[in-house]
């Protein structure tokens, strides 16, 4: 198998990656002190916050919901999501059906049911103490408990705290009302009727804390039971446990991990309530519908037995039954046909007049369960979707998309019961039409009977059928009843609420993690954006970034140095004596033949004369002799240090004179064969007498005696001086200062260098590791200003 090599651009990613970890290594080494007071700070102000943060403790409980089906199954079968062929069919027809969970889970998480939450637990006030830097929630534990009188609306609330003053009296003082301060305190004593500046209030001994001393400061808060149960509902989450289940998880957060137990388990019984009331929904409502049938039979009952007493006493009849004997036996059975076919056809029409009444469109149908018919699943189905429309009606508004739907499935079933309810009806009458006249057969018979008996018969046939209505209406009743008391909610806890003892929040190694980062951040990005806001140059690779001129030498910061002095006062391993000897091969490797040399710079405070002056001397160091020219005629620098009142001016203005140099030389001036030729006096044309020929002369003079010859020239774009010498310059070293050189600068000048505007070019960087020792180039583990405190110290002021 081929090893794929290792392309260009792979590898100087891999350089820029190792340089930036170069980069923050020597930032964090040599900014350390930085970096540790950041994560101390950070580290003491994480720990505060912590401190600080009210603890909270997470409770959980799964629940189990039923099918109607699978109710009564074991908990060990568990239940599956089924979805029924009513909402497929729908689904298939385009309407879109929600899933019965998902409207459990809001149920669940509903304002109204945490309201009755709130009012079973008294959830609206709460009880606080301070557990050092953090507040504490009293529950079950608190020793008082503070009874108001009097009912708080909207986003009312008050506050105050509470401290003993007494065996049984207690001082309440630092009440505010609706965030408002209010003044005067009040002593209250337990069991008694207490005014307070926030309303009416008793207090009641509980004798429950055990964590916490009865002689603590407690806060106490009250809040509208709406806003409690918002409050509450947010701490309150519903899930699935699965898609496959109907398995649903409770979670809720507290500051109190009890509370948080007993909100789940009150949630729990709420909705189990709700559960099974809206189930005895349909029930009631049969219940009424029964009642108001049997008042209304009974009554009529009660009319045809008083009509029948007063025939019997009109007519003087004890018995008719046994004159109609005779004939009874063989009309019997097409009489009883004939009340059966009348009761239910009275029953049918009485469920039709029910179902037209459009005052009872909101109603759960009655569910009589009438022999024969076929509507009965539709009336259950129905039911069933009318008691969801009550549920979610509860939570949402009618414009809901889930209300407008299931309204859209009640009128399709609703018409369709009374499609069949109508059918029914229709089969009835024709029941009772064959009952007729099967029973008109025996009328016949009847014909020698007296009419007396005739109208008794009739009579009692009307009480018959009104009697059998009314006892079928009363055990219908009872069926209803027996359903009342039997309902249960098809839901389940499957795991009661359960949880850790430490809290879930705040999280002590998160903070203190997140502040450590902080701390090592904080810094770094301070120092980072120091470095983006300096547009000065920080080293050699800016310039190297910027142009394509040589680097011959970077020149540490030199803390010993005075102005005008020597690195010939250092010992010779001394660093600043080491880089300028580093300078000295880069200026050789980069012009190996060059004798003749301009050292400039872009503006005065490079450093050009320092350097110019010292590496004359590192010249020295190498057994070299060397002139070093004050070719700064109007500033003379190098003259100020060395003196002469003759120089440079002196001898280009003499044109005619002698091409001798020596009666303007300072021999030996800075060390030992460095001789130096001052700048001379200042003439009114400085630019002018740079341009005389015997510029040239002198350098061709000079070399006869010296083997460099080195001029410290203007700042180049001060005056025209310095490029007016860089004719006669060999090598142009060209100074930048790192802090004190702008970046810009750096284009114009690799402008300059292309155009050959500056010929020979090559940069010098001055005090390179002014800013840090991030900038590859010289090195060599000298660690620049280390040793120039000891090894110059006891130097210093020398002159050789």
């Amino acid at each position: 198998m081929e090893n794929n090599p290792i392309t260009p651009i792979e590898q100087e990613n891999e350089m820029d990656l190792a340089k930036i970890f170069v980069f923050c290594k020597e930032i964090f080494l040599r900014k350390w002190y930085w970096f540790l007071l950041s994560v101390v700070v950070c580290l003491a102000a994480g720990y505060f916050y912590y401190e600080m943060q009210p603890r909270v403790y997470q409770r959980q409980a799964v629940m189990l919901i039923e099918d109607a089906e699978s109710a009564g199954s074991a908990m060990g079968g568990g239940s599956r999501r089924v979805r029924s062929n009513m909402t497929s069919l729908m689904e298939l027809n385009g309407i879109s059906v929600g899933d019965n969970l998902e409207n459990e889970m809001f149920i669940l998480t509903s304002l109204r049911l945490m309201e009755n939450v709130v009012d079973s637990l008294r959830l609206d006030v709460d009880y606080k103490m301070k557990s050092g830097l953090h507040d504490v929630t009293l529950y079950r534990e608190r020793p008082v408990e503070v009874v108001f009188q009097g009912v708080l609306k909207g986003k009312e609330s008050v506050s105050f705290k509470i401290k003993p003053a007494g065996d049984g009296f207690y001082e309440l003082y630092d009440f505010t009302q609706n965030n408002a301060e209010l003044n005067g305190s009040v002593i209250a004593e337990v069991g008694k009727l207490t005014h307070t500046p926030v309303g009416k209030l008793t207090l009641k001994n509980t004798n429950k804390a055990k964590r916490f001393p009865n002689d603590g400061e407690i806060s106490v808060t009250r809040v509208s039971k709406k806003n409690a149960a918002a409050t509450f509902r947010a701490k309150l989450s519903a899930t699935e446990y699965s898609k496959e289940s109907t398995l649903i998880v409770l979670t809720c957060s507290d500051n109190n991990e009890q509370r948080a137990e007993d909100v789940l388990n009150e949630v729990y019984k709420a909705y189990k309530n709700d559960v099974v009331e809206n189930k005895n929904r349909v029930a009631e409502s049969t219940s009424k519908f029964v009642d108001e049938r049997v008042a209304l039979i009974g009554g009529e009952l009660n009319e045809i037995e008083n009509k029948l007493a007063e025939f019997k006493i009109k007519n003087k009849l004890i018995d008719f039954e046994r004159d109609a004997q005779l004939f009874a036996s063989e009309n019997a059975a097409a009489r009883t046909k004939a009340i059966e076919a009348e009761t239910e056809l009275s029953v049918a029409k009485l469920l039709k007049d029910h179902l037209l009444d459009k005052s009872n469109n909101g109603d759960l149908i009655p569910a009589l369960n009438i022999a024969g018919a076929s509507y009965g699943p539709l009336v259950a189905e129905y039911n069933k979707l009318m008691t969801e429309r009550h549920r979610l009606l509860q939570n949402t508004s009618e414009s809901a998309e889930a209300i407008i739907n299931i309204d859209y499935q009640l009128n399709a079933l609703r018409e369709s019961i009374v499609s069949s309810v109508n059918s029914h009806i229709s089969s009835l009458e024709l029941q009772v039409q064959q009952a007729r006249a099967y029973e008109a057969k025996f009328e016949a018979k009847i014909g020698t009977v007296p009419e007396t008996e005739k109208e008794a018969v009739n009579i009692e046939r009307q009480q018959a059928l009104k009697s059998a209505l009314y006892n079928y209406l009363l055990n219908k009743r009872e069926e209803v009843a027996l359903q009342l008391a039997i309902n249960e909610a098809n839901v389940r806890m499957v795991e009661y609420p359960m949880g850790n003892t430490t809290p879930v929040s705040p999280r002590r190694n998160m903070i203190l993690l997140v502040s450590l980062l902080l701390g090592l951040i904080i810094p770094a990005g301070c120092i980072w954006l120091r470095r983006q806001m300096d547009v000065t140059i920080s080293g050699r690779r800016d310039v190297e970034d910027l142009t394509t001129i040589p680097v011959v030498g970077e020149l540490p910061h030199w803390k010993e140095g005075a102005r005008g002095s020597l690195i010939s006062t250092c010992e010779g391993n001394a660093s600043i004596v080491e880089a300028f000897r580093v300078m000295r091969y880069g200026v050789k490797f980069t012009k190996p033949a060059a004798k003749v040399m301009v050292c400039t710079s872009s503006t005065p405070g490079q450093g050009k004369s320092f350097v110019t002056r010292n590496f004359a001397v590192t010249q020295a160091m190498a057994g070299k002799r060397v002139l070093l020219v004050d070719a700064d005629i109007r500033k003379g620098t190098l003259t100020k240090y060395y003196g002469g009142d003759e120089g440079l001016t002196n001898y280009l203005a003499d044109e005619g004179g002698s091409l001798d140099l020596t009666p303007y030389i300072i021999f030996n001036a800075l060390v030992e064969n460095v001789d130096f030729l001052p700048a001379g006096a200042v003439p009114p044309n400085p630019t002018e007498l740079l341009m005389s020929d015997r510029l040239e002369a002198l350098v061709e003079e000079a070399k006869e005696s010296y083997d460099f010859i080195i001029f410290d020239a203007t700042p180049a774009f001060s005056v025209a001086d310095a490029e007016v010498l860089s004719r006669i310059a060999e090598m142009l070293l060209f100074v930048v200062r790192v802090g004190v050189q702008d970046k810009a600068f750096l284009k114009d000048l690799e402008r300059m260098h292309k155009s050959q505007r500056l010929k020979n070019l090559s940069v010098v960087i001055n005090d390179a590791d002014v800013k840090s020792k991030l900038h590859y180039g010289y090195g060599y583990g000298y660690g620049y200003g280390g040793r120039d405190s000891k090894s110059c110290r006891k130097f210093f002021g020398k002159k050789k």
